[in-house]
């Protein structure tokens, strides 16, 4: 029997999970082949749907559901200390758990995902506000309903993070919605960013330069965070500028999973180095042509995307049927990406503007405007991330 193990069960595990075991199916009934899913947490989250709750624009019920009612029956799955992967041996292809049980596997996909460490930033802790996690959000959307006056900073730590368009759609929407609110005129909206750019895509870049300019919202570029002081309610960097702020909303540092950078097989970040094109482990001259990775978990630069994560599970799939075929690996990604643009809500005053722009390692100049229309569709995208997450979009 073949096992594929598939460490992580949010967006990218489950979307393997679920092809793989339609692709495998007979293999499955005959037991030729044995799929398991592990992750801690027996609930999936849709991250890309966070800034959209913190603005009152979606319901966090969308967000949010069981794992397991998306995974085809063929799947095994464990969650809780069973699915807590706690160690990764590649040498010896063994995942151990957080009960003390160990899992041996043919063929691994890395799933793991991002954490979030905010303590890493000094002082950051005692003044933490952020739209990335559910909570965050949901604190964030009752601040905002009240927030009337002063100066609101939205600080991106540094990269890598899940969804790089992020900060700046954020910063987009917050403007749109304090307009909507009546008080844009008393309230000073600041991005503090990391790089030199707003994004890495050249288009996203000069059209969001072009919408911060003209709303009036500020921008500073190359700030360096060395630390947070809430009693001054001061931003400081590294060359000892230091920004006011009423309100900050931080974007946190992203690390690989845990297990990862305790088992040593990432990067200083943690993230998982592949092959570009096979999404195979390579890190140096090792390699193990056995070991795929995809998502969030990845150290290739591109972006943290569900979008990504979709792309690549076509090529992590296809790659693991052929391989257990004995066909070799035969699929490449080719950095296909797609970063939802969204500039303006959809309110009393305003019908909501937003987009796709799409690019890959060729491809990455491609020009586009936000539409209506786009608002919509970006909807309609994200609330069917959960049929995605089954292999029926």
């Amino acid at each position: 029997m073949k096992r594929i193990a598939i460490m992580g069960g949010n967006f990218s595990g489950i979307v393997v999970a679920n092809k793989l075991a339609k692709r495998l199916r007979w293999s499955v009934a005959k037991g030729d082949v044995e799929i398991a899913l592990f992750d801690r947490s027996p609930k999936y989250l849709i991250h890309a749907m966070l800034p959209l709750i913190t603005f009152g624009s979606m319901s966090e019920r969308y967000a949010v559901g069981d794992k397991a009612e998306l995974l085809d029956s063929r799947i095994k799955y464990f969650f809780g200390k069973s699915g807590e992967v706690v160690n990764v041996d590649l040498a010896n292809r063994t995942l151990t758990l957080a009960d003390g049980s160990k899992y041996s596997y043919d063929y691994l996909v890395i799933a793991s995902g991002a954490d979030y460490v905010p303590e890493e930033v000094p002082g950051l802790l005692k003044d933490y506000h952020t739209y990335y996690t559910l909570e965050g959000a949901l604190e964030l959307r009752n601040i905002l309903q009240g927030f009337n006056k002063g100066t609101i900073v939205e600080l991106f730590v540094e990269p890598p993070i899940k969804c790089p368009i992020a900060p700046l759609k954020f910063g987009l929407m917050l403007d749109d919605y304090l307009r909507d609110r009546g008080v844009r005129g008393n309230v000073d909206v600041m991005l503090l960013y990391p790089t030199d750019h707003l994004h890495a895509q050249p288009e996203v870049n000069k059209l969001g330069k072009i919408l911060l300019e003209e709303r009036g919202v500020k921008y500073i570029f190359n700030f360096s965070v060395s630390e947070i002081r809430p009693e001054e309610k001061v931003v400081i960097s590294d060359k000892g500028e230091k920004i006011k702020y009423d309100l900050l909303i931080t974007i946190p540092p992203h690390r690989g999973a845990k297990a990862i950078r305790d088992s040593g097989i990432g990067d200083p970040y943690g993230f998982v180095p592949c092959d570009r094109y096979t999404l195979q482990y390579r890190k140096g001259k090792t390699k193990y042509d056995e070991v795929y990775v995809i998502g969030d978990a990845t150290a290739l630069e591109v972006a943290k995307a569900a979008s990504v994560a979709h792309y690549q599970s076509d090529v992590v799939v296809e790659n693991l049927v052929h391989d257990i075929a004995g066909e070799g690996s035969q699929v490449r990604y080719k950095g296909e990406t797609i970063c939802p643009m969204l500039t303006d809500l959809y309110t009393q005053h305003g019908r909501g503007r937003a987009w796709l722009p799409w690019w890959d390692y060729k491809v990455n100049e491609l020009t586009f405007i936000t539409t209506r229309f786009g608002w919509w569709f970006i909807r309609a995208f994200y609330l069917s991330l959960p049929l995605t997450m089954r292999g029926l979009a």
